[in-house]
């Protein structure tokens, strides 16, 4: 019996059982991501790909909640990876996508099965979900809270596999902090990162060894929030450098500290960051930029300043941003400033953001958000995203996505996006992707959406994915139960 005919069983069984339990809860979803994707080929031993160009993904999930314990069971069946859209593998499979048992009490947290966790700031250790990315990993194992008075311990350990499942690790860790005096906290962390499955071409690396140590200031006398951690790794499996010039393999340092104030209507915030050799594949540390740059882990630095102030009525706040930064051989700038307004003339919403970047070339960019609620119930959205590049000896780059959407609150949605390039994608520079997405209650929702969109790079929180182009059309739903 197929893994989600087995969850169904259980769903039924359970959910009959829950209606005279008072103090049991039961929620119950179901998810299905159906793609006739033109461009999608599957793998084949001899000759050219053969095409596939109907796939789907489907899950169904189970949260129940008993007093001071919580468990989830998540099922999918898939024949695609979200992360590798082109390529359709040759028969689907099902398989336990997460699941987890947890205990909350007034000083423990106890959690056994899969968990997503980051230690500090991220140095050490960051396995957290990021849907913008389709990245939506988790530690297989186990995690163990304590809290009393101004002492916090952690500890966990476990397995992470990749949604493709061509590569996975190991990983230890931990973190202690204690509050020396009010509203300072000092901490100490580590962590162990060992390869278990490598990709088919990667090299393997070995062991990972991370420590560190923070400083912390949090709502201190005078508006005053501070934030310093610095940490150092290490490879003992690699070889030394070929040339002393080169970056030590063995060697890995980073730092990250930030000083903020906050008064009234202003924020003001300095941030640094200074990494070398540090990245344990599993670590994320803080960007001190735009939440949706690259963070260069292997050889880079930056400082910047935010400022940011907000006026009561209307409800409108300005901030602007300016940073030096170092990303291996290259350094520039990034400013970027803009404003928000909310509940304008009762009944507008605007956002806009403009930005330049010199640190490999000149590149603008621009970003506007609008929300019209025309009546208590009917609205208009437009975004736009623009940007445009100068890399040197290269002819400029640029890419426009307008997309405007109506929509009926809270039953339904129309949508209609635009694209503009300056290099042709399916020998065009225009490409048109819309769809209708319907509510229903508790959050379910179906939406279908056809056309063809570009792809390429998209970054969030310091982390990027490539994906590829897409011509067909789309089929998605959330039910919850």
């Amino acid at each position: 019996m197929k893994p989600r005919a087995l969850l169904l069983a259980a769903l039924a069984a359970t959910g009959a059982w829950a209606e005279e339990t008072q103090d049991f809860t039961l929620e119950a979803t179901t998810d299905l991501l159906y793609l006739h994707n033109l461009l999608a080929t599957g793998p084949r031993a001899f000759g050219p790909p053969a095409r596939r160009d109907s796939q789907y993904q489907y899950g169904l999930s189970l949260v129940g909640n008993l007093g001071p314990w919580t468990g989830e069971l998540t099922v999918r069946d898939v024949d695609f990876y979200q992360q590798d859209p082109n390529i359709t593998l040759n028969q689907g499979t099902s398989r336990i996508y997460k699941k987890y048992i947890k205990f909350d009490a007034a000083h423990w947290n106890l959690q056994a099965g899969d968990f997503n966790t980051m230690l500090g700031r991220g140095l050490v250790l960051s396995v957290i979900q990021n849907p913008a990315i389709l990245m939506f990993n988790t530690i297989d194992g186990g995690d163990a809270r304590y809290r009393s008075g101004r002492l916090e311990l952690h500890a966990l350990n476990g397995s992470v596999t990749t949604e493709k499942q061509d590569q996975s690790w190991w990983v230890e860790g931990g973190e202690a902090t204690v509050e020396v005096l009010p509203g300072n906290r000092v901490g100490i962390r580590a962590s162990s990162v060992r390869d278990e499955r490598l990709p088919r071409f990667g090299p393997p690396v070995g062991r990972r060894l991370c420590r560190s140590a923070s400083l912390s200031g949090q709502d201190l006398p005078g508006g005053f929030s501070y934030y310093a951690e610095r940490a150092h790794m290490d490879f003992p499996d690699q070889q030394p450098a070929l040339f002393p010039t080169l970056v030590d393999p063995r060697k890995g340092d980073g730092a990250y500290g930030n000083l903020s104030f906050h008064h009234q209507a202003w924020v003001l915030m300095a941030e640094t960051k200074n990494y070398k050799n540090f990245d344990n594949g599993l670590n994320n540390p803080p960007l001190a930029d735009r939440d949706t740059e690259k963070n260069d882990q292997y050889d880079g630095a930056g400082q910047r300043l935010y400022a940011q102030y907000s006026f009561p009525d209307p409800d409108l706040t300005l901030f602007g941003s300016a940073g030096a930064y170092r990303d291996e051989n290259f350094a520039g700038h990034n400013v970027f400033g803009g404003f928000k307004l909310q509940d304008g003339f009762d009944r507008l919403d605007l956002a806009w953001t403009y930005g330049l970047k010199t640190v490999f070339f000149l590149e603008k960019r621009t970003d506007a958000t609008l929300t019209w609620r025309l009546t208590p119930l009917w609205s208009l959205d437009l975004t736009l995203r623009d940007k445009r590049n100068r890399p040197p000896g290269s002819d400029p780059y640029e890419e426009t996505d307008l997309t405007v959407q109506v929509g009926r609150s809270p039953r339904f949605a129309v949508y209609l996006m635009q694209q503009r390039t300056s290099v042709a994608v399916f020998e065009a520079t225009r490409l048109f992707y819309g769809g209708v997405r319907v509510n229903f209650r508790k959050g379910s929702y179906v939406d279908c959406s056809a056309g063809r969109l570009r792809g390429g790079e998209v970054c969030a929180g310091g982390q990027c994915i490539t994906l590829p182009p897409f011509e067909g059309w789309k089929l998605a739903a959330h039910w919850r139960w």
